[in-house]
């Protein structure tokens, strides 16, 4: 995660990585197939801490689409904090293959789990879990936009907002 703070996604690279923790270039290959699963990896651990924030808190709204829109906002200033380190994780999981496919589900469970939480609901119904779907979709889909530096945070956060408004106008929420 240093490596990305420092310059990005292009300077996480798997011999800097083995230097840095003091290991062998093979090992760092034994438990990472490559870069992009490794910052997959990554990228999970921080969705694992902003869904962490929300657990024992009640989040604010009256609206499962107010406190949607509440949770990403934090969440995106989380991002916007460290911008070339969540360049590389966003790229990563643009990019990610098939060796990194449980990593890639335990990420989409996440933000299920996250959302749902979120909304208010203990069992979700099939129209709850398409709208997450879409809502983290769109989010994912403007942070590849903000990190690829063709839209600002406010424009995710509008991005997200239209969403949002529209997903949960059809749910009543």
């Amino acid at each position: 995660m240093e490596l990305a703070s420092e310059g990005g996604y292009d300077a996480v690279q798997m011999r800097a990585i083995a230097d840095r923790a003091g290991v062998a270039l093979g090992t760092v290959y034994r438990y990472f197939p490559s870069k992009n699963h490794m910052l997959v990896m990554g990228l999970l651990m921080v969705f694992e801490g902003m869904r962490s924030r929300f657990e024992d808190v009640a989040i604010p709204g009256d609206t499962p689409s107010e406190r949607i829109l509440f949770v990403l906002r934090k969440n995106t200033e989380v991002l916007e904090k460290d911008r070339p380190r969540y360049e590389a994780l966003v790229r990563a999981f643009m990019f990610a293959d098939a060796s990194a496919s449980a990593e890639l589900d335990a990420f989409g469970a996440l933000m299920t789990e996250m959302f749902a939480k979120t909304i208010g609901v203990e069992q979700i119904s099939d129209d709850q879990l398409n709208a997450i779907r879409v809502i983290g979709d769109v989010w994912m889909s403007s942070l590849v936009s903000w990190v690829a530096g063709r839209i600002s945070v406010d424009e995710v956060m509008a991005h997200l907002g239209l969403a949002v408004r529209l997903v949960f106008r059809r749910l009543g929420g």
